[in-house]
């Protein structure tokens, strides 16, 4: 989170304790002017009614500030997820499926991005953490190699690399292996991401949206269609670099998806 973020959160946090106090203060003048006095007795107990009466006044706008707060707190993760290359090369192949969103991939809105936090994990998992680093890593190679002269990445460079190809279609052999008991495995995965799914605001489009069976059969025919193209166009190149148990592997998982 920058500093700007973190300086608007404070200030929200600053001016609303300011309002409670100020409010407190109010109604400790009126009730000295009253009575003609105060003693510690009567400010705990005035305390105690304040606390009372106001909380429930002043609920929804707790309530908004941390809505806003979870909101852009959850926004920054994911925009330092994103920032992983090898979580942002995985993500682009059904980024299409996100609702549209101004500057950024999007259009279908089949998914939300609420799954993000939730597939990385499922991968991590499906794949291993050294595995998982390693491409990290390799990526992260790639991406500079496609610096451009202002200091930014050219990501569609990123993507179009065959190397950038090759690591995705090493990591997908590797899940597809992992779907061999196939229901199973999606009930894994949609408990998996249903349940680390990126927190948003209560009034938020996508506050109910769950990962359902359909969804995970789009989201994976869209993970795996440059490798199903890949089978098609190349079949001989696929089946000496993984071997044909692996490569029967994946065409015995990609029609399972389509018949979903």
């Amino acid at each position: 989170m920058s500093d700007s973020d973190t300086s608007g959160g404070l200030k929200s946090c600053e001016a609303i304790a300011n309002t409670m106090i100020g409010h407190f203060v109010t109604r400790l003048e009126v009730e000295a002017a009253r009575q003609g006095g105060l003693t510690a007795q009567d400010v705990r107990r005035l305390a105690e009614q304040f606390m009372g009466q106001e909380m429930a006044r002043f609920q929804p706008t707790f309530r908004r500030s941390y809505d806003s707060c979870t909101a852009l707190r959850e926004s920054r993760q994911w925009e330092s997820t994103r920032r992983r290359p090898f979580d942002r090369v995985l993500m682009k192949s059904f980024a299409h499926l996100f609702p549209a969103r101004q500057g950024d991939d999007g259009g279908q809105g089949l998914l939300s991005r609420r799954v993000i936090p939730g597939f990385n994990m499922a991968v991590d998992k499906m794949i291993g953490p050294a595995l998982y680093e390693q491409c990290q890593a390799k990526s992260q190679a790639i991406l500079e190699r496609h610096r451009t002269s202002s200091g930014t990445h050219d990501w569609a460079a990123v993507q179009a690399d065959p190397e950038t190809h090759a690591l995705t279609n090493d990591v997908l052999v590797v899940v597809a292996h992992y779907f061999a008991h196939f229901e199973r495995r999606r009930d894994w995965f949609l408990t998996l991401v249903n349940s680390h799914l990126g927190k948003v605001a209560a009034t938020a489009p996508d506050v109910h949206w769950q990962l359902t069976e359909h969804g995970f059969a789009e989201l994976m025919r869209a993970l795996f269609a440059d490798l199903r193209a890949a089978l098609v166009s190349a079949p001989a190149v696929l089946r000496k670099r993984y071997g044909d148990h692996t490569v029967d592997t994946v065409e015995a998982f990609l029609r399972r998806l389509d018949q979903v």
